[in-house]
């Protein structure tokens, strides 16, 4: 399938988050890094048929060639320097037709730079905000159980591993299942 070529992607970085459950803000000039992608994969989504499950969705952003000291976090010379750092908020979206889609919202994992002269790569590995949940620990207690539907269950679970309400939209009128309280434990 091809892509029409009048599709532009914005791609923001949230250079300045200090912590990965708040809302990221993407307003400011250094948080545009659109002109600096090469390469956005048309695919990252999906399940895994062999288990049956929907893993976390992971993959690369690869960098016009050349930009190595403005993404080298030992750069002083960077607008970027003392900022540069894993699990900052990235924002993906297309423009077509003067209409903006939401297509991807998740976390920086990993920076991979090229130095050498000939290559002069870098890379941003990403991932989406499953994997930063599924790092959280989470305990039962035992002692208190009620009843709520499904979608209050999952809504419990992702407060107590610290998922921000905004960053979730839950059906709740599903049926009733026993609930037991959760306490995050980081």
């Amino acid at each position: 399938m091809s892509e029409p070529s009048n599709i532009y992607y914005e791609v923001m970085v949230d250079w300045n988050a200090t912590d990965w459950a708040a809302a990221p803000d993407f307003s400011e000039e250094i948080d545009d890094i659109s002109l600096d992608v090469q390469d956005i994969p048309s695919d990252f989504r999906g399940t895994n048929k062999e288990s049956g499950n929907a893993p976390a969705a992971t993959f690369e952003i690869k960098l016009i060639p050349g930009l190595i000291d403005k993404y080298s976090p030992f750069s002083t010379s960077s607008p970027l320097y003392g900022l540069i750092r894993p699990w900052l908020p990235i924002r993906i979206r297309a423009i077509y037709l003067e209409i903006t889609y939401d297509v991807f919202t998740g976390f920086i994992s990993r920076i991979h730079i090229n130095p050498d002269p000939d290559v002069e790569e870098v890379y941003f590995y990403i991932t989406d905000g499953s994997d930063l949940l599924a790092r959280q620990k989470v305990a039962q207690d035992f002692d208190t159980r009620t009843q709520m539907s499904d979608g209050e269950a999952v809504g419990k679970l992702l407060d107590a591993g610290g998922w921000s309400a905004d960053k979730r939209i839950l059906d709740t009128s599903g049926g009733q299942t026993l609930n037991y309280p959760l306490v995050g434990a980081y």
